[in-house]
């Protein structure tokens, strides 16, 4: 039996992670507005990921490392270094974006946000378990338990404090659930490319490439059984900031890819959920919306998040004198680590 990997938490990683998370929180805002504007999830999606797409192979095609190691994926394939479905993660990104256009009018962003959250905490202790990512296995303690559970109650509080719009629909809370924990499995499938490529760059590229093929197939499905009326966006030049979203995609996927291999895909998470918090309550601020307010609860809601964060960083990882805080560990080496 393999021991879990028994790494330290280095502070400036999870404070880059933090500002980048703060700063990504407006991602949803541009796509909301988007979306509004387009009556269209997908189409809002395609936008998003289009415009990071090009952004990011205009890098890759004059950034010679870059271009070298995106181009390289396919023979990493062949050569048994990376699987397939380690490739697939930007499908993830797919549905999490289509599910902000469909899912949050409906249930509202409170429901929406606790619905993802909760299931990024618990796929974050199987992810980080089985060592999928590339920060190796780490053991399922009671304290990693305690502090995932203390993180979607500190969510819960503050976005219940910041909005009670929308209705309870099961459906779409499990698909939010599943989209969430997907996610999770998302961070630690990038991760692992870019452990093999050595370019975050290339592996974003990677990432937005295939999101955008399956956001493309998700359209032609729409078209075929809807009868529909498509809005096109407008010109970039007429509303810049709708055409943003990808661009601020960019920067919180290349930082999962880099800081997922140092703090682990849980405490990265959290993390980037405390940012998220943060940005949406500078966002109430600066520029209001209406119908959201920053009240106590949402301060108090970030609080327990941060608590929650800083005991998930602790050294709980499993030692000869810690079994008997060990509830589950991890049984294998990271790289013998397979799901075909």
């Amino acid at each position: 039996m393999s021991k879990a990997i028994n790494q330290k938490i280095n502070p400036w990683h999870v404070a880059i992670g933090l500002v980048i998370a703060t700063f990504n929180s407006s991602q949803a805002r541009v796509n909301g507005e988007l979306g509004a504007y387009v009556q269209n999830a997908i189409v809002a999606a395609l936008v998003s990921f289009g415009s990071g797409l090009f952004i990011l192979l205009i890098g890759v095609i004059f950034y010679k490392p870059a271009r070298i190691a995106y181009l390289s994926i396919p023979g990493l394939i062949r050569d048994g270094k990376l699987k397939w479905w380690q490739i697939i993660g930007g499908v993830a990104g797919a549905f999490f974006v289509i599910g902000q256009g469909f899912v949050v009018p409906v249930v509202g962003v409170a429901i929406f946000v606790i619905a993802v959250v909760a299931g990024q905490t618990c796929s974050s202790l199987l992810v980080d378990k089985y060592g999928i990512g590339p920060a190796g296995p780490k053991a399922i303690t009671g304290l990693r338990i305690f502090a995932a559970a203390l993180a979607v109650v500190g969510v819960a509080i503050a976005v219940l404090g910041r909005s009670h719009t929308g209705t309870f629909n099961l459906p779409m809370v499990i698909y939010m659930f599943v989209v969430g924990a997907v996610t999770s499995v998302q961070h630690a499938m990038n991760g692992r490319v870019a452990a093999q490529t050595k370019q975050p760059w290339a592996t974003t590229a990677l990432n937005f490439t295939i999101g955008f093929i399956a956001l493309n197939v998700m359209f032609l499905i729409y078209n075929l059984f809807t009868n529909v009326s498509i809005l096109f966006p407008p010109a970039p030049w007429e509303k810049p900031l709708l055409w943003t979203g990808g661009a601020i995609g960019i920067t919180f996927i290349v930082s999962a890819v880099v800081l997922v291999r140092t703090l682990g895909v849980l405490i990265f998470s959290l993390v980037a959920v405390v940012g998220q918090l943060l940005g949406a309550v500078l966002l109430d601020v600066f520029f209001p919306t209406p119908g959201n307010v920053v009240s106590a609860e949402v301060l108090i809601g970030i609080a327990i998040t941060v608590i929650a964060v800083v005991i998930a960083a602790l050294q709980t990882d499993v030692s000869e004198n810690q079994k008997a805080n060990e509830l589950f560990v991890p049984d294998a080496d990271p790289s013998s680590v397979t799901l075909d």
